[in-house]
């Protein structure tokens, strides 16, 4: 598993990855953090999180994907991930086993692909960065080439991460 900075979004559309990867919750709603990027860069990935029931507890270790294309043609596969259900409370709202099905279902069926992943749960969903690193390297680094990319704006020159609010 390797970790660059930069902006998961360009590097995915300059075709550095087949698969990119972003927690979702379950209320359809991806107007914050990298999911806002997603959906504003890559319309089919809000459509199909549109087409899911709104509020439904059972998408969590489940996910929905879009096949998009990347700025030199090729295809890039968009995956909302349902890894926290809502996104009102001030808590860990990351569901880790929720997670590790994702990451099980993901090996398999994007076996040998190039995945891209931000600092999936660590930031909006308040989860915890080493316990979820952990479960990408034992669950999806054995069956794909996966990057993390942690985000730095190349307009902020001091290196500050995404604004929370």
């Amino acid at each position: 598993m390797k970790t660059v900075n930069g902006d998961l979004i360009e590097l995915a559309k300059k075709g550095e990855f087949d698969v990119i990867v972003h927690g979702n919750n379950c209320y359809n709603d991806m107007n914050k953090g990298i999911a806002k990027s997603i959906k504003q860069n890559f319309p089919g990935a809000f459509k199909v999180d549109n087409s899911t029931i709104k509020g439904d507890k059972g998408k969590i270790g489940t996910y929905t994907f879009s096949l998009e294309e990347n700025d030199q043609g090729g295809d890039l596969i968009v995956v909302n991930a349902y890894t926290q259900y809502n996104f009102w409370e001030k808590r860990d709202l990351f569901e880790y086993d929720g997670f590790g099905k994702i990451l099980d279902k993901l090996a398999f069926e994007f076996k040998g692909k190039r995945f891209g992943l931000p600092l999936i749960g660590c930031g909006l969903a308040g989860g915890n960065k080493a316990r979820i690193l952990g479960m990408i390297e034992q669950k999806l680094v054995p069956h794909a080439d996966v990057t993390i990319v942690e985000f730095t704006d190349p307009k902020d020159k001091f290196g500050a991460k995404f604004d929370k609010k």
